[in-house]
């Protein structure tokens, strides 16, 4: 743009000023004595610094009067005000206001004092030019109305949006305490293969990458899943990891290829037990982290309106079969298990659903599910139950072998976690894993891939397992009340430009 380029040259010719003057506008280091976040809270509590001190930040606003000068700082999203005098700096005064703009940073000594107003004000004794910017910030951040360029240009979105920063500070923290919930519960947390010889553990389209020192191909992985379960193997009775996983697919308010998962595993439990251990974690990390369970969340409304709810995160959550949810949010009640195959097929249809691979009955029953009933489980709920065509890697249930011990958590109409009693039987695993390359042959480019040697360490013996996954992303979506996936994620993935 015009007006950005012609900031750039005048930018270009101050920096080369400064240098042909001996000052060096990228020193390497400024040694401070309290930052701004340290000054601005230690004087909220009344204590007070006697003396110079120093520090640093960006230089935000440029107020001049006269001979005097009032300027903002920000360091780690803190303000604080700073007063420089033509008579205390002397000549640097003219150079400030010569060679400073908003978006450099400057460190500055000075000694605290407070204005008439009452606001908190360093007197300025001495600063020094610590990055001198060749783009000067936005005063209004275009980004705003064009979200592309808020996710391109996430650092100005951090610098000049107090919610995003908080968005991702919020982040941060609910990681933190997802580990820390995990860990006092005697999980630790391991590392897995990101680049995997097979790609497994969902159904999924991979990336695809080539090892040169091995001459094969790799696949980024989908899922962490079955090397986490070699470690329950291996005598590992509890382990957690928190990672990226990457799949080829969708890019959406709820999808991005590249996204972060939390998978735990633990001996001796099932589907009941990660439920458990899913409701009281998250609203444990809700409490810990925003205060209270009780949280404000967007929807979408059927008519494609957005509004806000309130939703308590305490336990116990409700628990539904999908069966039973199918048949209470169709509009016709369907009930799947007495219908015939060919109504399921027709209802694929009058939805528009193609099934890769050929019809099969629990995967239509699943599509259904989703279709009609996700929208509608607003409050926290465990669906539970599915049929034993959705997953190859979960134990049959207990009562009914049509079905598999495997539950979906939602919130505010999305899913946000997924759990299974794992399987543990070689054999049926491997005849399962076999029923999906069927599949794939038949045009399912999503079912799960033959993992040998995954089935080779089940023979050796794995004992009873309860397995979760969790989406990070959209868990932070909820707990923050973000809409979109990619408020979330500091640098989503966009299509580039021309």
């Amino acid at each position: 743009m015009p007006e950005e380029r012609e900031d750039f040259i005048a930018m270009m010719k101050k920096r080369e000023e400064l240098i042909q003057m001996g000052v060096n506008p990228y020193p390497h280091k400024y040694e401070i004595t309290h930052s701004v976040p340290e000054i601005v809270r230690d004087n909220a509590t009344n204590i007070v610094y006697k003396g110079d001190l120093s520090t640093a930040g960006r230089v935000f606003a440029i107020r001049r009067h006269g001979k005097s000068t009032f300027v903002d700082i920000v360091d780690e999203g803190v303000r604080l005000q700073i007063y420089l005098k033509a008579d205390v700096l002397g000549d640097k005064y003219r150079f400030f206001l010569k060679y400073v703009r908003r978006g450099d940073f400057i460190g500055v000594r000075g000694e605290l004092f407070r204005t008439k107003t009452g606001e908190l004000t360093l007197l300025v004794k001495d600063f020094t030019i610590l990055c001198k910017a060749l783009y000067t910030l936005p005063r209004e951040w275009y980004g705003l109305k064009d979200i592309r360029e808020r996710y391109k240009r996430r650092y100005l979105d951090l610098l000049l949006n107090e919610r995003v920063r908080r968005t991702f500070i919020l982040r941060s923290r609910i990681i933190s305490e997802i580990r820390r919930y995990l860990e006092e519960r005697g999980f630790i947390e391991v590392e897995t293969p990101i680049i995997q010889p097979v790609y497994g553990g969902a159904a999924a389209r991979p990336f695809t990458t080539y090892v040169n020192a091995l001459g094969e191909n790799r696949y980024l992985r989908i899922s962490p899943e079955l090397y986490l379960k070699r470690l329950i193997i291996g005598g590992l009775n509890k382990v957690f990891e928190i990672g990226k996983n990457f799949r080829n697919e969708d890019i959406d308010a709820l999808h991005n290829p590249e996204f972060t998962s939390l998978e735990v595993y633990e001996a001796y439990a099932d589907y009941n037990d990660m439920m458990r251990l899913t409701e009281d974690m998250i609203s444990t990390v809700a409490k810990r982290v925003l205060g209270t369970t009780k949280i404000k969340c967007p929807i979408y409304t059927e008519e494609g309106e957005m509004k806000e709810v309130e939703i308590d995160l305490s336990p116990p959550w409700r628990r539904i079969k999908m069966y039973d949810a199918i048949k209470m949010y169709t509009p016709h009640h369907l009930d799947v298990r007495e219908a015939t195959d060919e109504e399921l097929m027709e209802e694929l249809e009058k939805l528009g659903i193609t099934l890769r691979g050929g019809y099969n009955r629990g995967l239509a029953i699943e599509k259904i599910f989703e279709a009609y009933c996700e929208k509608h489980l607003i409050r926290p709920t465990f669906v539970m139950d599915y049929p034993k065509e959705t997953s190859p890697l979960c134990k049959p249930h207990r009562e009914d072998p049509t079905l598999i011990e495997r539950f979906e958590a939602f919130i505010a109409g999305m899913e946000i976690a997924n759990a299974y009693t794992e399987l543990n039987d070689p054999v049926l695993q491997e005849q399962f894993f076999m029923e999906q390359q069927e599949r794939k042959m038949r045009g399912d480019v999503e079912a799960h891939e033959y993992d040998e040697e995954f089935v080779e360490a089940l023979r050796y013996g794995m004992p009873p397992t309860g397995g979760l996954g969790i989406g990070i992303d959209r868990l932070v979506m909820i707990l923050t009340g973000c809409p979109s996936i990619k408020e979330v994620i500091l640098f989503p993935m966009l299509r580039r430009e021309e």
